[in-house]
């Protein structure tokens, strides 16, 4: 799943790929999203709103945040302030995050400011902001003024989720728990976890040198260890938040000069047969077409593409999807 940028009747629809013919062709559902997320017939769409009232300056945009269902189908709508940043769904579709900017748009500079919501999509209210939350470091409670969450996981049980906190200019991997509304500090130098299946490993994005002129390379944390090693698979910077596509392999996303964005799949083991994993593009988009002929006009580019499309004209009956981004 994924949300199309092409300069065409597509741009910003939800589409789908299958797994075995990702490179082929996608169905476009009637849905318009920034960001979406899917899990056990539950998904969450962040929109700008069409209201056409502008905010005034210096004011962040309204954006909907929409629980669908399998069938693509609108069931509630929230209200919020500021730029899509990040969704998530837990794995049994009853809770649900999303991250927006309040000031900035990129967690590269400095001075962002970020608030992430918690959803329960079964009651379609909203459960607070993880500010909310009390933070205990070593058992203690922990306060700052400057707390900033992103990048929430959710564990299987729909309750136990990780993000990330960002105070006193370092970033700290968080353990919570909706119900008891309570936030752990595990571990420093994790941003954007991505929490496996299993529930045994955090995927996140690690940074490699000073702040300023740092970049970013996919590690792996073991959860009950909490030992980490990073991939070293990647020569480019991997600013994302990674996605499992299952247990030994993981999807992200990727931008370059010769395309509008890339996804890439790669196996989280060193060493397979003896040979070392090179990460491989699974979705690409094609570069800008001019040429208005009928064969050209299904090449046009995608954000995380399949270059030949097939609108879907009627909902889907039933999705297979367990999670997508």
């Amino acid at each position: 799943m994924f949300v199309s940028a092409a300069s065409d009747d597509t741009f910003k629809h939800v589409s789908l790929a299958p797994m075995a013919m990702a490179d082929r062709e996608a169905f476009v559902t009637p849905l318009e999203c920034e960001r979406v997320y899917f899990a056990a017939h539950r998904g969450l769409c962040l929109t700008l709103s069409k209201s056409g009232i502008l905010p005034k300056e210096g004011e962040p945009p309204t954006v909907w945040a929409d629980v669908f269902d399998e069938r693509f189908e609108r069931l509630h709508r929230f209200t919020l302030k500021g730029a899509p940043s990040r969704v998530r769904v837990s794995p049994d579709g009853r809770r649900a995050a999303a991250t927006m900017f309040n000031s900035g748009h990129s967690y590269a500079q400095s001075g962002f400011s970020t608030i992430t919501t918690i959803f329960d999509l079964h009651e379609r209210i909203a459960l607070g902001d993880l500010e909310q939350f009390v933070v205990y470091r070593d058992g203690v409670i922990f306060r700052a003024v400057d707390f900033n969450f992103w990048g929430v996981t959710f564990a299987a049980d729909g309750d136990t989720f990780y993000a990330t906190l960002a105070t006193g200019g370092r970033q700290f991997l968080v353990r919570g728990s909706i119900d008891g509304r309570r936030l752990d500090l595990l571990s420093a130098s994790v941003e954007c976890p991505s929490l496996s299946p299993d529930g045994r490993r955090i995927a996140f994005k690690k940074r490699i040198g000073t702040h300023g002129r740092g970049w970013w390379q996919i590690a792996i944390l073991d959860v009950s260890s909490m030992s980490e090693r990073v991939l070293w698979k990647e020569s480019r910077s991997v600013d994302d938040q990674v996605e499992w596509l299952d247990n030994d392999h993981l999807l992200y996303g990727m931008t370059g000069s010769d395309t509008g964005a890339d996804v890439w799949v790669v196996n989280v083991d060193e060493l397979v047969a003896g040979a070392p994993l090179r990460p491989r593009r699974l979705l690409s988009s094609v570069g800008q077409v001019t040429d208005a002929t009928p064969e050209a006009t299904r090449r046009r580019p995608f954000a995380a593409v399949a270059p030949a499309r097939r609108r879907l004209r009627a909902p889907l009956e039933s999705c297979s999807l367990s999670a997508a981004r």
